[in-house]
């Protein structure tokens, strides 16, 4: 959960007095610009010897340096207050470059903690409507690909049309490798960005009538049509693996990420429903995974 230097705030917001924001900020600036007055009264009437030995000197010097004092901790203490309005500013900013739902701190009572919160509510809710609109278009908001319900769908019409005309129709679900890894270790950024070259690579390793879905997750789904010797899926799968190595992620504070994917197929036989060779598919791909191998094809 983001803070945004709001150290200060939340010391007066546990205070719980004065309830307001801008009660707050007036009790900064009383507290400013009084009390270095009020010091320097006490001063005053309590170090009369000192004032005695020093007429005027000693004084003069707490009336230099109180109001600087005060002004200095003053302006520290309203910058820490103004962290909110700053943290809600950079959150929404940092939504509309990445779309990357902020999570800030909710738990505030005072007009900048309703700000907060309603910063919070309304980038998840946007975000949310967003996704909606993007399943019902049939985009995945990331990679641009198809989404799972357009994949569904072409999956579902491609499954009817080989068992009509015939055509040699094979199923393929492709999964990044140490997907949770990259996510643990250098943020959700670096994993959006790993998805993305996936998708780009693969794409442009297919030939036109071929497709490719975003499943959901770190997972794809592959469909290629009329396979030979020369456009196997063994061929395609290779040529992907070596891309993938020739094409490393460079991270703004890290290393470079080479990736790999595991991946299972599934040839259409006639008869199969598109949850079955999605089934079969699945499973080859989780055989790859244990074998350590970055393909599996299922007979």
């Amino acid at each position: 959960m983001e803070t945004g230097g709001l150290k200060i705030y939340a010391f007066l917001a546990r205070l719980g007095v004065p309830r307001s924001y801008l009660g707050k900020i007036f009790l900064v600036v009383f507290m400013g610009v009084h009390v270095p007055l009020i010091a320097l009264v006490l001063y005053l009437l309590l170090g009369g010897n000192l004032i005695a030995q020093r007429p005027g000197a000693a004084a003069l010097a707490v009336l230099l340096i109180a109001p600087v004092v005060g002004t200095v901790a003053t302006l520290w203490a309203l910058h820490g207050l103004l962290a909110p309005v700053r943290l809600a500013s950079s959150s929404l900013r940092g939504y509309l470059e990445s779309k990357e739902v902020p999570r800030v701190s909710i738990h505030f009572s005072d007009e900048a903690g309703r700000l907060l919160a309603d910063v919070q509510y309304i980038a998840a809710d946007l975000d949310e409507t967003i996704r909606s609109l993007e399943a019902l278009s049939g985009t995945d908001h990331l990679t641009g690909l198809p989404n799972r319900r357009e994949g569904e769908r072409r999956l579902a019409m491609d499954v009817a049309r080989a068992g009509r005309d015939g055509g040699v129709l094979t199923v393929a679900v492709l999964d990044l490798n140490s997907f949770k890894l990259i996510n643990d270790n250098w943020g959700h950024q670096a994993g959006d960005d790993c998805l993305r070259r996936v998708a780009d690579v693969i794409r442009r390793n297919i030939r036109e009538g071929d497709w490719l879905a975003r499943w959901g997750g770190d997972e794809f789904v592959l469909v290629l049509w009329d396979t030979s010797v020369f456009s196997s899926p063994e061929s395609l799968l290779q040529r992907i693996s070596r891309d993938l190595k020739a094409s490393p992620v460079c991270l703004p504070q890290g290393p470079e990420l080479v990736l790999s994917i595991s991946a299972g197929a599934r040839t259409c036989s006639g008869g199969e429903t598109p949850q079955e060779l999605l089934s079969e598919a699945d499973k080859a791909m989780y055989d790859a995974k244990r074998q350590g191998r970055p393909w599996v094809l299922s007979a």
